[in-house]
């Protein structure tokens, strides 16, 4: 019988995982949080890998204590250097040194990578980003097979103002120009009575919107890309995975409690079961 080395078990099963690198938050149901949990409820195995660890995220309390991962995530990624995972989602970062050491691990990666931009909302940097931070961001960009800003993302890393059809077109064609995999939803896309998101197919926009419920939830979005991120690696094809993915951030935000300030998950696992039985017929 033949003993395989622990360093060799954990080569081979990370080309069966998914690696989910985004903020963990204790208090608060969003990022790595809720990412971990659709993907274990769907049987798709992960490594979870929390960037920061917060005592709570911003949206619950700005002045929160922190702890910086830095230094331990520079040895844990160099202690996975020599891993080929079957994707990575990465989600928020909040510093320039965690891009740099992301940019460097990216660019030995063949694997599918899912990038969430995590940086700015209705208009402003989240708290505690410095200016620059969307500039070396963008440096991200050249390894990423699918990117998920939501409007205001997109205009700060395009410079554009997103207003009508036209400027979110020219914004998808030029995010995706910047991409390997040319794959770009740009969420948060608002009508009167309508939100969702836009996408292009070919060169044609397209968009996939759903009623508009006037509430504010954090984690929506991170809930939108850790579905889509799923289903893509779960062998989705990219619209219908949008389709799903927007359909089912709605169904959660609709149905979270009136008293909630983070979106429930609640009320989408058994249609993710059911979705999951559908795939596998």
């Amino acid at each position: 019988m033949v003993l395989m080395s622990s360093a060799l078990i954990n080569k081979k099963l990370a080309a069966q995982r998914v690696l989910l690198a985004q903020d963990w938050s204790s208090w608060g149901d969003i990022s790595l949080k809720s990412a971990t949990t659709l993907f274990e409820v769907w049987g798709l195995p992960t490594v979870s890998l929390p960037v920061q660890l917060l005592a709570a995220h911003t949206g619950w309390s700005k002045q929160a204590p922190a702890v910086s991962l830095t230094s331990w995530l520079e040895a844990t990624l160099q202690d996975w250097s020599d891993f080929s995972w079957r994707g990575i989602c990465l989600g928020y970062l909040g510093s320039k040194a965690l891009i740099d050491l992301w940019q460097a691990y990216l660019s030995h990666q063949a694997g599918f990578v899912i990038l969430d931009p995590a940086m700015a909302d209705q208009g402003h940097l989240y708290h505690g980003l410095p200016p620059d931070y969307v500039t070396k961001f963008q440096e991200l960009l050249p390894w990423a097979d699918v990117l998920t800003p939501n409007v205001t993302e997109a205009q700060l890393l395009t410079g554009r103002s997103l207003n009508d059809d036209q400027s979110l077109q020219l914004a998808l064609q030029e995010l995706s120009g910047q991409m390997r995999g040319q794959q770009v939803v740009i969420t948060s896309v608002r009508t009167a009575d309508q939100i969702g998101c836009a996408y292009l197919e070919g060169q044609q926009l397209v968009k996939v919107m759903q009623p508009y419920y006037p509430r504010h939830l954090f984690g929506s979005g991170d809930l939108f890309t850790a579905l889509l991120s799923l289903l893509l690696l779960a062998n989705f094809q990219f619209a219908p995975a949008i389709r799903q993915a927007a359909y089912l951030t709605a169904q959660a935000v609709r149905q979270t409690a009136k008293s909630a300030l983070d979106v429930e998950l609640t009320a989408i696992i058994a249609p993710l079961l059911r979705l999951r039985g559908d795939s596998d017929e």
